[in-house]
């Protein structure tokens, strides 16, 4: 075994540990055994070094040899030198003997890091009285060395024992069950533990104190396994995660086909820990907020699935993690990811979550898809080398940690989840595992030379050591299909490694099934004989995909109609091309032509109704569809060419049922949002009106609940759009003031919800005399915080009429009628009022400028003007730098959309 940071001759194998705690108390006093080994070469000990971080030892031996103390504090170590050498030489084992004095840190709010031992005092709801205290430990990444001298590496295992003396009021909780108590004087008591199994020493821990607690069995092949939740109060509330527990415990172990090594399992619910939860052998605490929830809390779906999550994830670390532990913190990013995916594996058995195919896993992927298309991008491997960890959460990169599920999920897929299963429990059936801390391409070694392929360790090798993602450019003729890969770069940039990645295709048939033949893609690229529907069939794979022929495109229609195309499918289809459509390096005329082509073919000729999984992504659709279309209006004044509204948005519209009430009527969130984008785009004509009318009247008379939040700001919209008198403008206007009475009439929405979404569209009228009252409005509102939002109907209608001239000429006036004004202000004093100012004042400049990209002269002209008057202070020519970037994406679509 290596040790990382202490260059020893001996290695604990063993530590037999005795604790004295008092809560009254600053401090705890220990005693400590610890059965020292000699590493190869070892065959005398003179001097050696344990961690240990505001220890202070009074007395240190190994057999009748008095051990000298000395400490590094900067290296939160304490050397030990031997009067005389320890003959090591027949493999002696040399056991050592400590009493030491360790801290106990009070922990009074959320911001103290609970470290080592800490306790905290609190206030019992029956009482009053803040007189109870628990006292608990949190020991990883490197804080067991302030409960006891140890290695305090991840990469040493040992056994441990513990005895606690501690008030005989309290309940005492370790890694392992109870084997006796025993009362003491002075009402004290003392409790000994059984033994570990081999476990590093950041799973240690133990907690005592006034707890109450709830319990159950779980019935196992190896006999019953007691569960209990241990909480300071409300334990009736952590009632949920007992049944949970119950739940998924069966399916875990036998996902695993590896008994459980702990007699017991413990989950201890404290009023502070920092990292949220901690899965310390057979005791996981978690900070109490998580787990303590009223059946009011539960009732939210959501909440069940997080406190789900959160329990099984910390579950299968008992399993991966604890019993098969890893030799580094760098790893952690694979710790973590594994226990998360597996617990969604556990859940989705049991559950039928799918969490896969939910928003929430379907946005985080995007979000992790978006980080790596950075040039900056690091791969897992070099972002994952980190100094100086404070905390676990420090370790954990969020970006490694969702980007490491998705990797074990697709190699899971392309392995086949069956096959995958059955090569994990032979990792978790080998001993070799058990003892030592080991690395995670360990594990892919072993699974590849028991499934006799080396493709599982490469893949893994790839995907870890390579920054970025890739892009699949992908072309067919209808019987030939090309895939060629690259690194996508979403800023184009091309000087960069473009190393090929190990590709798993999931390419999804003519006929819906799955491609057999071409499963991985690890060269640059290849040439199939066949045609395919689509590549990464329901997102498993972690790249994006390009189609650059049209035949690509009349392939997708083709699978529409015959319902071979999977809501995922079509999410994951258009998320794509939105990363692809304005971006000068990667757009091109096909994915223009194929968007188009597809929105068309899904408005007109199939059925929503009885295709309700196609909701989310034609909702993304229809944000492309949205792009296209303001590109086009900033450089030509409208989109009618398009016949955008004709061909896509009305047949969508018509479709739709419009229902008269919508408290008995239930609908998905993908179902409303695509509804409020439908009649959104709609808003124009009469027949959106007459919908939002009919709504706007429920908003403002009720009764309560009866509209739904998603769907009031389009029809604020579409009211606004069809205001022609100040008059009925008012009426919209008045929500800004008067929210508070009407937002009970919508579901889920707060005042200040309904109060925004009414300023973000109350500027929709082209009325001359609605526009100076909304610019008005404006104005006398600049100090407010947001108020650049009542500009954004104006912005969306800059090109269209407003008597003699445009809107944007109004706005183009307005603006520089003011803009000195407000400059001044914003300069003045610093304070928070000027700040505000200067933010809208930036803000509002953005929305004006882009109503004139296609006039880019005046706007350099005005640039000029105030930076010469106002110098650096205005930020104008910096706003206008940045704006000439977005420029440029608009005027590519411009461009490409002009062949239609």
């Amino acid at each position: 075994m290596s040790v990382l940071s202490l260059a020893n001759g001996v290695v604990p194998s063993r530590y037999e540990l005795e604790l004295e705690l008092d809560h009254q108390k600053a401090n705890f006093r220990g005693q400590l055994i610890a059965q020292l080994h000699a590493v190869a070469g070892c065959a005398e000990l003179k001097q050696f070094s344990l961690h240990g971080d505001g220890l202070i030892v009074l007395s240190a031996n190994i057999g009748n040899v008095k051990l000298k103390v000395s400490y590094d504090r900067p290296g939160r170590k304490i050397d030990f030198a031997a009067e005389s050498p320890i003959d090591l030489s027949s493999g002696t084992v040399a056991p050592l003997a400590l009493a030491y004095v360790g801290t106990v840190h009070a922990i009074k709010t959320f911001q103290e890091p609970t470290r080592g031992v800490f306790k905290t005092n609190f206030m019992r709801y029956d009482t009053g009285k803040s007189d109870n205290f628990v006292i608990a430990t949190h020991a990883q990444p490197g804080f067991a060395r302030m409960i006891f001298p140890c290695i305090d590496e991840p990469n040493h295992k040992a056994q441990f024992q513990l005895t606690i003396t501690s008030d005989q009021r309290f309940k005492v909780i370790s890694n392992t069950a109870q084997l006796t108590e025993h009362e003491l004087d002075n009402s004290r008591k003392s409790v000994k533990f059984g033994v570990t199994p081999s476990m590093t020493p950041s799973l240690f821990g133990f907690v005592a104190g006034d707890l109450e607690f709830i319990q159950s069995t779980v019935k196992l092949p190896q006999g019953n396994l007691p569960i209990r939740f241990y909480a300071p109060q409300q334990i009736e509330h952590a009632a949920f995660g007992l049944d949970t527990v119950q739940k998924a415990f069966p399916a875990l172990q036998s996902y695993f086909q590896c008994d459980y090594p702990v007699s017991k399992l413990d989950f201890v619910l404290l009023p502070f820990l920092t990292d949220m939860a901690m899965e310390n052998f057979g005791m996981i605490t978690v900070q109490q907020d998580n787990l303590l929830l009223s059946p009011t809390a539960l009732a939210d779906k959501s909440v069940q699935t997080q406190v789900k999550q959160l329990i099984v994830h910390e579950m299968v670390h008992q399993w991966m993690g604890n019993y098969i532990s890893f030799d580094s913190w760098e790893h952690l990013w694979f710790n973590e990811s594994f226990a998360t995916w597996c617990a969604c594996e556990i859940l989705d058995a049991i559950d039928q979550t799918e969490y896969y195919y939910s928003d929430e896993y379907l946005h985080q992927l995007d979000v992790c898809l978006r980080g790596d298309s950075e040039l900056s991008s690091q791969s897992i491997s070099a972002s994952s080398k980190k100094d100086g960890i404070i905390q676990t959460s420090e370790a954990v990169d969020p970006h490694n940690y969702a980007k490491g599920i998705s990797l074990i999920r697709s190699l899971s897929c392309c392995i086949g989840e069956d096959i995958f299963k059955k090569a994990l429990r032979k990792v978790f059936a080998a001993h070799e595992f058990h003892d030592k801390s080991i690395k995670p391409s360990d594990i892919w070694s072993y699974m590849g030379k028991e499934l006799h392929s080396s493709n599982i360790s490469n893949y893994m090798y790839s995907w870890v050591q390579t920054p970025g993602i890739p892009i699949l450019h992908v072309t067919s003729d209808g019987s030939l299909t090309s895939l060629v890969q690259h690194r996508f770069v979403s800023s184009g940039e091309t000087d960069h490694e473009d190393v090929p990645y190990h590709i798993p295709l999931f390419m999804k048939l003519t006929d819906g099934s799955l491609d057999q033949k071409q499963v991985l893609l690890t060269d640059r690229s290849t040439k199939i004989d066949y045609p395919i529907l689509l590549c990464n069939s329901d997102a498993k794979g972690y790249y994006r995909v390009s189609y650059e022929s049209q035949e690509c495109y009349e392939l997708m229609k083709k699978g529409l109609e015959e319902g071979l195309v999977s809501g995922t499918d079509l999410y994951k289809f258009f998320q794509d091309l939105k990363y692809f459509i304005g971006n000068e390096a990667y757009q091109k005329q096909e994915h223009l032509d194929g968007v188009l082509d597809v929105l068309r073919y899904i408005a007109q000729k199939i059925s929503l109704e009885k295709s309700p999984q196609l909701y989310r992504g034609l909702g993304v659709g229809l944000e492309i569809l949205q792009t296209i279309e303001l590109s086009v209006i900033a450089y030509r004044g409208d989109a009618e060419n398009l016949n955008i509204l004709e061909t896509v948005i009305m047949p969508l519209f018509k479709q739709i049922t419009w229902p008269s009430q919508f408290e008995n009527v239930k609908y998905g969130s993908a179902q409303l949002q695509l509804m409020s984008q439908v009649l959104f785009a709609a808003k124009d004509t009469s027949e959106a009106h007459e919908i939002a009318t009919r709504y706007f009247k429920k908003v403002m008379q009720g009764p309560n609940a009866s509209i739904p939040s998603e769907i009031v700001g389009s029809v604020f919209a579409t009211i606004s759009q069809h205001t022609s008198s100040i008059k009925n403008w008012k009426k919209l206007n008045e929500l800004v003031k008067s929210s508070a009475a009407v937002a009970p009439h919508v579901s889920n929405a707060s005042p200040v919800d309904l109060q925004n979404a009414a300023i973000e569209n109350l500027s929709f009228s082209t009325d001359p005399a609605v526009v100076t009252k909304i610019l008005n409005f404006v104005m006398t509102n600049i100090d407010s915080s947001s108020i650049e939002k009542a500009l954004f109907g104006l912005a969306y209608n800059a090109h269209r009429d407003s008597g003699n001239s445009k809107v944007r000429d109004s706005v183009w006036t307005w603006f520089n009628l003011h803009y000195d004004i407000w400059a001044k202000k914003s300069f003045r004093d610093g304070s928070d009022t000027s700040a505000r100012l200067k933010k809208t004042l930036i803000s509002i400049s953005i929305i004006v400028f882009e109503m004139w990209l296609d006039k880019p002269e005046q706007i350099d002209t005005f640039v000029t003007m105030k930076q010469s008057k106002f110098g650096q202070l205005s930020n104008v020519q910096e706003i206008w730098n940045s704006l000439k970037k977005g420029q440029l994406k608009k005027m590519k679509i411009y461009q490409g959309i002009l062949g239609f």
